[in-house]
């Protein structure tokens, strides 16, 4: 499943056209998990957020998605420093483990 996401990530980000966003949100949202965070479908983007309007999502020039936590994660984001201060300075340089924990 992660294969299809990043090649609907990519797709999506190369092409900015409306049917791959839609295959990017039907893959962001496949991977499932109640609890929802914000990120910004960017290559530049490293955090992901609790409200869809933190002032670190406020730079975003792409699509702002909801997925769940473990999804961010897998996309490479960190927790954001303003939506969880004090744990984002502590994994914001943590790698993250081949097997996804």
């Amino acid at each position: 499943m992660l294969s299809v996401l990043r090649c609907a990530l990519i797709l999506s980000l190369l092409t900015n056209t409306t049917a791959a966003h839609a295959l990017t949100a039907h893959a962001l949202g496949a991977v499932g998990g109640d609890k929802k965070v914000y990120v910004c479908i960017s290559r530049a983007s490293v955090a992901y957020h609790t409200s869809p309007t933190c002032e670190g999502l406020g730079h975003c020039t792409h699509i702002v998605r909801s997925v769940s936590p473990d999804v961010a994660r897998k996309l490479g984001k960190r927790t954001c420093f303003k939506c969880y201060p004090g744990v984002a300075a502590r994994t914001a340089l943590r790698p993250v483990a081949s097997d996804g924990k």
